[in-house]
């Protein structure tokens, strides 16, 4: 039953003796965020053969399955103050488009939604409760404050473009465009918004690094270890990737459009939103595989 292809994107769903349905990927995914869909909720895409949602693990966000942890359930908090800004406000489970991702900083638009919330509860209800009140300015202190004492903290690295390539080096924001890095060590370092295309990173140690949003177009990154790093909306286009360790490696918003993945380890990496080989966006959810929509 876990075998389903759920690359064919439509569901139907049990609620008791009712079905509802077809329903794409994206809007159970949106569900279970909402808590509006459970994981034992049962799921069938012939209504013959039903099982759990939590049987199809592409269809499960990742803050829905660690909500049982204290960090988890802030988490999920979040995600489900952002899915319901963005949800269409159609009545249960009707079949709808998801909205495009906004690009307005999700921890602006969590300030806003509290900030509304506290307004609209005191204008429209002069009994309000004190101490609901209480706990939703808390939280938005928290995280205000959060950001006050975090962002010093990533700050503090200080980015040295001349530095010989080793370990835990600092090349942010720097144009590396063509330099043959092959066969080194450069674990645990800072790449963020660095011009590597057409660098040579060929059999290189590259684990626990950050390469966000760096330009890796044409890069040879053949037999590398690039496990647990974080390359979220990185450019691999062209790239050749051919037998190299992606294991948890976060490629989300990627755009890895006519790489060459051949061999390469992908167990737990995440391809959310990423751009697929082919052009295709994959969906969210994409965790070892890129999850295509529905044709």
């Amino acid at each position: 039953m876990g075998h389903t292809d759920t690359n064919k994107g439509r569901w139907f769903v049990k609620k008791g003796d009712v079905i509802h349905g077809p329903f794409p990927n994206q809007l159970i995914s949106s569900y279970l965020v909402l808590g509006r869909l459970q994981l034992d909720t049962e799921i069938s895409q012939d209504k013959k053969n039903w099982a759990p949602i939590s049987n199809y693990r592409a269809l499960v966000p990742d803050v829905v399955i660690n909500a049982h942890t204290s960090e988890g359930a802030k988490a999920l908090m979040l995600a489900r103050v952002r899915e319901d800004e963005r949800s269409s406000r159609s009545g249960e489970f009707e079949d709808t488009e998801l909205e495009r991702r906004e690009n307005e900083d999700q921890v602006v638009k969590l300030h806003r939604q509290l900030r509304d919330d506290v307004l609209k509860r005191y204008r429209t209800k002069p009994e309000i409760n004190l101490r609901n009140l209480f706990i939703v300015i808390i939280i938005f202190v928290l995280l205000v404050l959060s950001i006050i004492i975090l962002r010093p903290m990533e700050d503090s690295v200080q980015a040295d473009c001349t530095a010989m390539p080793q370990q835990g080096i600092d090349w942010s924001n720097c144009n590396k465009q063509g330099q043959n890095l092959s066969g080194l060590d450069l674990s645990n370092s800072h790449f963020m918004n660095t011009r590597f295309n057409n660098a040579d990173f060929s059999r290189s140690r590259l684990d626990n690094s950050d390469f966000s949003y760096a330009d890796l177009s044409q890069a040879l990154m053949q037999q590398a270890s690039v496990a647990e790093v974080k390359m979220i909306g990185v450019i691999l286009r062209q790239a050749n990737l051919q037998g190299a360790n992606l294991t948890s490696t976060d490629l989300s918003y990627a755009d890895l459009e006519g790489a060459d993945l051949d061999e390469a380890v992908i167990t737990g990496a995440h391809f959310d939103h990423a751009i697929w080989l082919n052009g295709e966006t994959c969906l969210a959810g994409s965790v070892g595989a890129c999850l295509l929509p529905s044709k």
